[in-house]
């Protein structure tokens, strides 16, 4: 049965979208669409202000670390198939037989991936999605986007979030006889994967609304990030991006998105 990412979830992508280390890339993406994007901006912010950052905090508190953590790897094991999938589709074999490892790895010895035993072994993760797999087979990206909930984006993304959503085998895999069961655990867990995301993120997030401009320094970590991904990390030194803070990985929970 497919479901829909509850809101917290989405907000929680859309105030970190690629909150990475804004390595390399390309020049700042065209946004014809600036008025309305920071409106939607501003609407994010706000929601993230007076719903997801009390209700994370909350969530923390109850939460030790630990369990995060495990929830964590968790999470991050279950997206191993679309990863796959597209380290696949970009004819990358030796990203895909990492990936292809680690799931097994994960899946057996870290217990369902409650723990990232991969990583241990040496096979570092990494993060592909089929909006990377269009640019790579030149789809251009179309201008930047700011939706509501969904926060910033672009035509190839949002196109690139569907067919991820298809490949998913979470997607259509019966957890329960019983929609209605189904739709509670997957409701759950986007839920708690959004409040995982914000506690983790929530100084990478204050740093990024301490800038002069955060809707700028948004985008432009956005742009050179996502540029950084398709790359496969490899850096252009004439177009990195000195000027901008340090952000940790973050892992968009697309096997819950809508």
């Amino acid at each position: 049965m497919k479901t829909a990412l509850p809101g917290a979830a989405l907000l929680a992508v859309a105030l970190t979208a690629c909150a990475s280390t804004p390595a390399a890339g390309s020049s700042d993406i065209a946004d014809p669409y600036e008025g309305f994007n920071r409106q939607m901006f501003a609407f994010n912010n706000g929601l993230d202000k007076y719903a997801l950052e009390p209700a994370a905090t909350a969530y923390k508190t109850v939460t030790p670390e630990y369990a995060r953590d495990r929830f964590t790897d968790f999470l991050r094991n279950l997206r191993a198939p679309v990863i796959f999938a597209n380290d696949v589709l970009q004819g990358e074999p030796k990203r895909a037989g990492t990936t292809f490892a680690r799931f097994g790895i994960n899946t057996t010895v870290g217990i369902l991936g409650l723990w990232d035993a991969a990583s241990l072994a040496g096979l570092d993760r990494h993060q592909e999605d089929f909006g990377q797999t269009l640019a790579v087979w030149g789809v251009e990206s179309g201008p930047y986007l700011v939706l509501p909930v969904i926060g910033a984006t672009t035509p190839r993304d949002l196109a690139g979030i569907g067919v991820d959503r298809a490949i998913n085998p979470m997607t259509w895999v019966q957890l329960d006889n019983d929609d209605d069961t189904d739709l509670a655990i997957r409701a759950g867990l986007g839920i708690a994967g959004a409040f995982n995301a914000r506690v983790r993120l929530e100084d990478q997030i204050n740093t990024l609304n301490a800038q002069p401009e955060p809707y700028i320094a948004l985008r432009r970590i956005y742009s050179s990030s996502r540029q950084a991904e398709i790359l496969n990390g490899r850096v252009n030194e004439e177009t990195a991006y000195d000027d901008l803070p340090d952000f940790d990985d973050f892992d968009e929970f697309d096997e819950f998105e809508e």
